[in-house]
């Protein structure tokens, strides 16, 4: 019999003996050790079929439940001796066709049992319900997938929201439009468009349908333009749902480049893998197919993003600032991806992510959704970073796009991980999102004009053309104490 190992299970002796024994049990394509159930009932425990343990070890379950030789159900850390018969269960969804899993570490290897609720009708407008092919979510969506009651509850609570506004570090901005969208992105499109996309859907920590567009003549009108890629009839290597706390099938980040005259969607999968779509027509709608040779994808790190350089040379960024050049035919790297040195490091804990000093040391600009832009002959490589409790765009500077670089600023404070655009005018801006209370609003797109001072640092700018004439006068009052002070003078 050909066996095909769980693409999760690291190869020790106990993990390969576990499985053999799993996978006799199961059909050999699904790669999960447990058989998997389809058209259960919802908001029920839905047990799995029983596996012989074949080596004493340690056992736990995560977002689910297990029983050892029909003993009480339990969620804890315990050990098991060889021959014990083991059952998991999980708590099936309370949506239609929806999927949830749990994960069975046994020793150090990772196990999953995963359940399908069947097809039901569902009351319309269901807070915290996922998408399922209708479209974004956001406070007028009236189909499944918005809004979700967490994102009504924390938009709503405005007492306690826009602390950095207060503090005259970013201007009171207004969504672009009504749509909760994370990650906004922008570029201009071969026909001199913009076109924006991001993490759309009610709950992208657990599905969503995939990316979505919209266009704009003017960066202040927007036109929705649909689904352009969606799981359901475009997926290929991004199908399977995946284990990240909970069942995940959700594309976190997506990016639309328009570079070497066509268009390029960058794409990551949680928790972590890339990939890169191109569409087959030369038009923004797509349709969008694998740009990667043979289906490819890259293993592991989120949030990739493309660069295309004056000299035609086209870069994959990613992570918290890996570098790597591509392909002439855009079908893979063309070189081994390199992070950058950064000169002078801020080493204040405070303006890094709490896992910053332990893995990385505070060496780096930014901690994941990297971007390149390029600018009167330097290279701006720009990535999120908490900073003073804020999920910031930070930016460093470099005559090289290998570097070093150096002066680590916060360019835009609650910017996140985003996109930096030139428009017709020649004005630079910043894409925003919101990600914590310190913003004005939270999860929906936006845009912050930026400026820069004579050594090239960014900063929010004091004109801001989308503010009514009050909020601009009051803006300009903040900017003169802050950031004047701060970059100007």
């Amino acid at each position: 019999m050909k066996i095909i190992f769980p693409m999760h299970l690291k190869n020790n002796l106990s993990g390969l003996l576990f499985v053999l024994f799993a996978m006799a049990c199961t059909d050999e394509n699904k790669r999960i050790a447990f058989n998997e159930r389809r058209d259960v009932e919802p908001s029920t425990w839905i047990e799995s079929n029983v596996i012989q343990a074949s080596l004493s070890d340690s056992i736990v379950v995560n977002n689910g439940e297990y029983n050892v030789n029909n003993g009480n159900w339990i969620q804890g850390k315990s050990s098991i001796s060889e021959g014990d018969n083991i059952k998991v269960r999980v708590m099936s969804s309370r949506l239609p066709n929806d999927v949830t899993m749990c994960e069975m570490i046994l020793g150090s290897d990772s196990v999953y049992f995963q359940v399908e609720t069947k097809n039901f009708t569902v009351t319309a407008k269901q807070g915290n319900a996922r998408n399922i092919n209708l479209g974004i979510s956001g406070p007028n969506n009236t189909t499944i997938g918005g809004p979700s009651l967490q994102w009504l509850e924390y938009n709503s609570d405005k007492e306690n929201m826009g602390s950095a506004v207060k503090e005259g570090l970013i201007p009171s901005i207004k969504p672009l439009f009504d749509a909760q969208i994370r990650d906004a992105v922008i570029c201009i499109g071969g026909d001199g468009r913009y076109y924006l996309t991001g993490s759309t859907g009610s709950d992208i920590w657990h599905f969503n349908d995939g990316v979505e567009l919209w266009v704009s003549e003017n960066l202040r009108e927007w036109d929705y333009m649909g689904l352009v890629w969606s799981f359901e009839k475009d997926a290929t290597w991004q199908k399977p749902w995946r284990f990240h706390h909970k069942a995940v099938r959700a594309l976190w980040a997506p990016e639309i480049h328009y570079v070497k005259g066509n268009y390029y969607i960058t794409i990551s999968m949680p928790p972590g893998d890339r990939g890169l779509l191109k569409s087959s027509s030369g038009k923004p709608e797509g349709p969008y197919i694998n740009a990667l040779t043979n289906d490819g994808r890259w293993g592991t790190d989120i949030d990739a993003s493309l660069f295309e350089d004056e000299d035609g040379e086209v870069y994959l960024i990613y992570g918290g600032g890996w570098v790597a050049r591509m392909k002439e035919n855009m079908s893979g790297l063309a070189e081994k991806p390199v992070k950058p040195i950064l000169l002078d490091p801020d080493l204040n804990s405070n303006h890094h992510a709490s896992t910053c000093l332990s893995r990385r040391n505070c060496q780096d600009i930014g901690r994941e959704g990297a971007f390149m832009f390029k600018r009167n002959g330097l290279y701006y490589l720009t990535a999120a970073d908490s900073y003073e409790g804020r999920y910031s765009s930070m930016v460093a500077i470099s005559e090289s796009i290998y570097g070093p670089y150096r002066w680590r600023h916060e360019a835009v404070p609650c910017g996140g991980g985003t996109s930096y655009i030139k428009d017709h005018d020649g004005q630079w801006w910043c894409t925003y999102f919101g990600n914590e209370n310190q913003s004005p609003f939270r999860e929906m797109p936006g845009l912050i004009k930026v400026d820069f001072t004579a050594d090239g640092k960014v900063f929010p700018s004091k004109n801001q053309p989308q503010l009514d004439t009050h909020s601009q006068q009051e803006w300009e009052q903040k900017w003169n104490k802050v950031w004047k002070n701060k970059y100007v003078n």
